[in-house]
């Protein structure tokens, strides 16, 4: 259930801040990153590193709610993306700061653990490679100059 809820207020917050102008051109971003999340969460969770604890339906041991807010949560993050590497690096590093929050309250709502001596500094080293693959292969997927300099990045700063 906490994924589900995850996942609505991450989408609400991609349609609050976000024009759907903007979602179009980033539409390639919302479906790789499910696929990316997949992978290294199942790979993770057949390790034993961590365990999704409460949820409606599993996928391999992935709660595919979990996918659905992870996507939103890739629009958020190339939304704002920016050619200048040293906010390409501020920006992985916040959103990867913001995940380890978020499997901390998942962890407090025992949604979530980590097994077999994983923990927050690791998850954060892993959702750090996680989101610097992301990026890469978001940038092959949407044209960069749409990505970085497309118009109307949110609904309140023009």
């Amino acid at each position: 259930m906490e994924n589900l809820v995850w996942a609505i207020l991450l989408w609400a917050l991609v349609f609050i801040l976000i024009p759907i102008e903007r979602i179009k051109i980033l539409w390639p971003v919302a479906v790789a990153a499910p696929i990316l999340l997949f992978i290294i969460d199942y790979i993770f969770v057949k390790l034993g590193y961590f365990q999704f604890t409460k949820f409606l339906v599993l996928i391999a041991g992935v709660p595919p709610f979990h996918l659905l807010g992870g996507s939103a949560g890739a629009l958020l993050l190339m939304n704002w993306m920016q050619k200048n590497p040293l906010i390409k690096v501020l920006l992985v590093a916040s959103f990867s700061g913001l995940l380890v929050l978020s499997a901390h309250l998942f962890e407090t709502l025992d949604a979530f653990t980590y097994l077999s001596g994983f923990n927050h500094i690791l998850d954060y080293v892993l959702n750090v490679a996680g989101l610097s693959v992301l990026v890469w292969v978001s940038l092959a997927l949407v044209d960069e100059d749409r990505l970085y300099f497309g118009e109307n990045k949110t609904n309140f700063i023009r």
